[in-house]
């Protein structure tokens, strides 16, 4: 949410909101240091994640099950699921049941890897300038920028919107009423 808001603020900084916004936190300046703190971080537990799920594959490398029901691993099982989704929200079939993770839940975990990527190498880039620009042509700036400011409005979107939804405020989330 940090990195949202600073983010957002950054990149449309000659609007009225976004200068409000830096002024909440001191200036820009303390607003760009606030931004880059939270990238820290959330790439810190991007990387901890990481390395807890290769300790646990590790350990059970010999039986992992790849493929199977529990896996966050997409499989062919993943299109039928959602193909029979589809189907029961147009009234032609009953409403599938899912394994451990829906298909869904697995295109939500897996898109990270690719915003990490996309957004975290850009905003790098854009860090550190002058190593960048000891290694780039100029126009590579223009090019992170753009990259970073629309891969991360498109995250924004998703966990806003698809994410809340599917993980949050979806009714069969929520426990059964008290009888």
């Amino acid at each position: 949410m940090m990195l949202v808001l600073t983010g957002t603020a950054v990149l449309f900084a000659d609007n009225a909101w976004a200068k409000s916004i830096m002024h909440l936190f001191g200036s820009p300046k303390v607003t760009a240091i606030v931004h880059r703190t939270s990238a820290v971080i959330m790439l810190g537990i991007f990387f901890a994640q990481l390395a807890y799920f290769s300790g646990r594959i590790a350990r059970t490398w010999e039986t992992f099950d790849w493929f199977g029901p529990t896996s966050l691993v997409p499989r062919w099982q993943d299109l039928t699921d959602m193909i029979s989704m589809f189907r029961w929200f147009f009234g032609e079939g009953p409403r599938p049941v899912f394994d451990r993770w829906t298909y869904w839940e697995k295109f939500d975990y897996w898109a990270v890897f690719w915003g990490m990527a996309i957004i975290g190498g850009s905003g790098f880039l854009l860090w550190f300038p002058n190593v960048t620009a000891s290694v780039a042509p100029g126009w590579v700036f223009n090019v992170a920028t753009l990259i970073h400011g629309e891969e991360a409005i498109l995250a924004a979107v998703f966990l806003f919107t698809v994410h809340f939804f599917n993980n949050h405020f979806r009714p069969d989330k929520y426990p059964p009423p008290i009888s």
